[in-house]
This record gives structure tokens, C-alpha cells and sequence, in this order.
């Protein structure tokens, strides 16, 4: 046991260490990729790319969360050593994983003519000689790369513990596409040779990511003549029905702003409006890395500890997404125009109170993920399945309303309204029946997450006030300092304020390595 646990700790760490090692590689190489795309090809293509993105994204939804139905299922079977099982589920992974990617091409090719009446100014892009049906089609590919080619060996690796292997692969093809992309930009100025290069480059990361798989995992992949039987495959797709319905409230939440933009106010805001989404979905992507580096961790102390235990560990991290995304949240309220302005001028600002909503989203998106870690190690997939559709319907109704009114700040506004209403006042309730059997009332929850949440406005008004007033001559030196403000001022007054507890005290103890996952 002390062995498994140590094993926990020690794949947690280099799953954090290698993820984000090559997240702040990469962030910095995105944000030269997109000072060059914005230079050369302007804020149209970068609108449209936004746009096309965000519709594979709703077309992936296809996928169903058979990814998170079946990982949850190897958890058991790779602890136990049962590799008959393992084989079994793999092969069942491989078929779904084929009929997915197929699925997804013949969708996006159905989506074609509607282009037109996605896009308001699609006129415009015609004048522009942008040819929206090619590029769309090349993002197709983009998407479809994704679930063909081997790419369904990925899973085991994660389930396993091993993810920092798939982060040092992804970390060294990013930065070889990202750079190769930047020279596409430079030296040709060709926008489907920009997209063409992440299609082969995708096909090459999926065949090494399965080499690896299949050395690590050999047994995994053998010929198996058993299947799955016909009562699990019903339950696993009645787990993806659920997990389909959070996957849609999940996509939507992400990828129904762009259209709104797009159909509403026009091309050029999205591209505006996705630079600040660099710095969301960097930080996400960032942090992301943290979420993903315990998951399995958390999955296997899931099946072998008591439920005081998993308890006590979803307050830790509750605490941490607190701390993570509190932080960013009010960096990104406070630094990101500055940062907009010093980067590529001020005709690309958006002025508050949009950084500060987009903040907000930021926290709330932390605490959804993390409640959502526990429903997805702990199976939980089936309660609450009308809680997706009723933020989806919240989303697009309030999107689309305030944003005739109020323009940009309507959107996000429409995204933390269904994030407050349709997930944080319910997913709590299922997971403290269902993932913990009533350990603790709901209400223990709340009331710590709402005063959590007070003390990070407080900061932030303090930290918003401290930067109004530590003005330097040069922007650059005054954006250093804010943001170092920032970084500093949400974790020094949570430890202040919050010292005491065990959850903090239990933090203080695994930075300085006196306590084991």
C-alpha cells in the first residue's frame, strides 16, 4: 500500500511537471504564432478560425464522453492486473473510436451549406477572395485526425498514471507545428498551408503516441476474440447519454459564443473577441495540466480509500482550484487589457466590466471542473442528467438576448449565468449523495465555496485599487508589477485567513514533501 501510494504521488508530479513545462513553452510560442497570423493575415481569417473551431468542437460532441465512460471502467481491471479485461474494453474503444471519426467527417461535410447563414458578412469574406468551405473542410480534418490513426491507444496511458509520456510528445510536436506555422505565415502568407501542417502533423503525434502505447501495454493490444457483453454495452451507452447531455452544456458553454458574435455582430468582433479567449484558454489549458495529472491518481485512491478519505482529498482540491483559479481569474481581470494594449494596440481592447466577467468565468469554469472530476472517477454519470440541457438552454437564451443589448459583455454574461444556476447549485448535491453517500451535507460546501468566493472579491478589489495607483512611465514596467501583484495577493490571503485549517496545513506539508498522495 505505502508502495501505490508513493506511486500516485510520484506520477502526479510528473504529470504536473511535464504538462506544465511544456503549456509555458507553448504559451509563449501561440502568442508569437498570433502576433504573426494577426500581422499578416488579419482579424477576418482570425475570426474565422475561431468560428470553424468552435463548430467541430459542437460537432465533436459525437464522441459522447465514450472516452471518460471507458477510462472510468479501466480503472479497476489495470489496478488488478486483469489483462483479458483491459484487452476486451480496449477492443471495444478501437471499433466506437472509427464509427466516431467517421461520424464527425460526414457530419462536417453536411455543414457546408449552412455556412453562409452562420457567418453575417459572409459576403464580405467572398470579397476578401477567403474561400470558407475549403478552410472549413481543412479544419474537418483537423477534427477527424483526432479520433482516427491509432489515436484511441492514448487512453491507457492516462488510465495508468502515465500521462507525462503523451504531455512529452504532445510538448515536442507542438513546438515543431507551432514554428513551422509561424514560417508558413512569414514566408508564404497561405492560410491552408497553416492548417494543412497541424492535419499531418496530427497523423504523425497519433502513429508515435500508439508505437508507445503498444510497447508499454503489449498485452493490451492482442487479437481478442471475447467482447463486450450485450448488458455492458447497454450500460455503457446509457453512461454516455448522461455523459453526452454534460458534454453538450460543456461545448456549448465554449463554443456558442463565437456563433452568437458571428451571427449577430459580425466576423470581425470574433477575431477581437479571441484574443482575449487566448488568454482563457491558455490559462485553462495551463491549468487543465494540474486536473489531469491527479485524475487517474485520483480514480485509483478512488476505488482503494475510504470515503473520508476521497473526502478530505476533494476538499484539498477544492481549495486548490480556489487558490489556481482565483488567481487567474483576477489577473485576467485586472492585467488582460494592458497586456492586449502593450501587445497589438488599443483598437483591440475591450473595455471593463468585460476582463472582470471573463475573470469570473474563469473561477466558476475551476470549480465546475473539479466537481466534475469526481462525478467522472467516480462514475456518477446518470444523476442530474437534465442539469446540461438546463445550462445549455440558459446559455443560448440569455446569450442571445443581452447581446443585442449589450453587445460582447451579453455573452459572457450568458456564460456564467447558466455555469452559476445550472452547475454550481446542482452537481454539488449529486456528488455529496452519490460520489461520498452523504459523508457531508451539501451545505458544508456551499458555505465554504460562497466565503471562498467573497474573499476573492475583496482581494480583488484591493489588488484593482493597488494597480490603479502603481503607475511607471514605461507599460511594460507597470504590467510586471500588476501582475505580480496579482500572483501574490490571492494565495498570501488565503494562507493568512485560511493557516489553521487541516485542508492548509495539509497543502503546507506536501510543498515541503513531509506528506504522501
Amino acid at each position: 500500500m505505502k508502495k501505490a501510494t508513493y506511486s500516485r504521488t510520484k506520477n502526479s508530479l510528473l504529470n504536473l511537471i511535464t504538462g506544465v513545462g511544456g503549456q509555458l513553452l507553448m504559451s509563449v510560442l501561440r502568442f508569437v504564432s498570433r502576433t504573426v497570423f494577426i500581422q499578416v493575415l488579419g482579424a477576418s481569417y482570425l475570426g474565422i478560425g475561431g468560428l470553424f473551431s468552435n463548430i467541430l468542437t459542437l460537432l465533436s460532441l459525437t464522441e459522447l464522453g465514450l472516452d471518460t465512460a471507458i477510462n472510468f471502467r479501466l480503472y479497476k481491471p489495470l489496478s488488478n492486473n486483469d489483462e483479458t479485461r483491459v484487452r476486451i474494453l480496449m477492443k471495444f474503444y478501437k471499433q466506437a473510436y472509427l464509427v466516431i471519426g467517421g461520424t464527425i467527417f460526414f457530419l462536417g461535410l453536411v455543414m457546408i451549406p449552412v455556412l453562409p447563414y452562420l457567418i453575417k458578412d459572409y459576403d464580405a469574406l467572398i470579397s476578401l477572395d477567403i474561400n470558407a468551405p475549403i478552410i472549413f473542410i481543412l479544419y474537418l480534418l483537423q477534427s477527424v485526425t483526432s479520433y482516427l490513426f491509432f489515436a484511441y491507444r492514448t487512453i491507457i496511458i492516462k488510465t495508468a498514471q502515465k500521462e507525462y509520456i503523451l504531455n512529452i510528445t504532445d510538448f515536442f510536436f507542438n513546438i515543431v507545428i507551432t514554428l513551422l506555422q509561424i514560417a508558413v505565415l512569414i514566408w508564404m502568407e497561405d492560410f491552408l498551408i497553416y492548417i494543412s501542417v497541424i492535419i499531418v502533423f496530427n497523423f504523425i503525434k497519433n502513429f508515435v503516441n500508439a508505437v508507445i502505447a503498444r510497447r508499454m501495454f503489449p498485452f493490451a493490444f492482442k487479437p481478442e476474440s471475447q467482447s463486450i457483453t450485450k448488458e455492458e454495452r447497454n450500460s455503457i451507452f446509457k453512461d454516455c447519454g448522461a455523459l453526452f447531455l454534460f458534454k453538450v452544456s460543456h461545448v456549448v458553454l465554449l463554443a456558442t459564443d463565437n456563433l452568437v458574435l458571428s451571427s449577430f455582430i459580425g466576423i470581425a468582433i470574433v477575431g477581437v473577441y479571441s484574443n482575449y479567449l487566448l488568454f482563457y484558454t491558455t490559462i485553462n489549458h495551463f491549468l487543465a495540466h494540474f486536473y489531469r495529472s491527479v485524475k487517474a491518481s485520483m480514480g485509483n485512491l478512488y476505488v482503494q480509500a475510504s470515503v473520508e478519505k476521497n473526502y478530505f482529498m476533494f476538499e484539498v482540491m477544492n481549495f486548490v482550484t480556489i487558490l489556481l483559479k482565483g488567481t487567474a481569474g483576477v489577473g485576467v481581470a485586472i492585467c488582460s487589457n494592458e497586456i492586449i494594449s502593450i501587445w497589438i494596440g488599443d483598437d483591440y481592447v475591450i473595455p471593463q466590466p468585460f476582463p472582470t466577467l471573463l475573470g469570473i468565468q474563469i473561477l466558476f469554469n475551476g470549480l465546475k471542473i473539479n466537481l466534475g472530476q469526481v462525478r467522472n472517477i467516480s462514475g456518477a454519470f446518470r444523476q442530474a442528467w437534465f442539469r446540461p440541457a438546463i445550462g445549455v438552454i440558459i446559455n443560448v437564451v440569455v446569450s442571445i438576448i443581452l447581446c443585442q443589448y449589450i453587445g460582447i459583455i451579453g455573452v459572457v454574461i450568458g456564460t456564467i449565468t447558466a455555469d452559476v444556476l445550472a452547475n454550481f447549485m446542482i452537481d454539488p448535491k449529486i456528488i455529496h449523495k452519490v460520489s461520498f453517500h452523504g459523508y457531508k451535507p451539501v451545505s458544508f460546501y456551499y458555505k465554504k465555496n460562497i466565503l471562498f468566493i467573497f474573499v476573492l472579491f475583496f482581494i480583488g478589489i484591493l489588488d484593482f485599487g493597488l494597480c490603479h495607483y502603481i503607475l511607471f512611465p514605461y507599460k511594460i514596467a507597470s504590467l510586471i508589477i500588476h501582475v505580480l501583484i496579482c500572483l501574490v495577493s490571492v494565495p498570501l490571503g488565503f494562507y493568512l485567513l485560511y493557516q489553521r485549517t487541516e485542508v492548509c496545513q495539509y497543502l503546507v506539508q506536501k510543498i515541503l514533501a513531509k506528506k504522501k498522495f
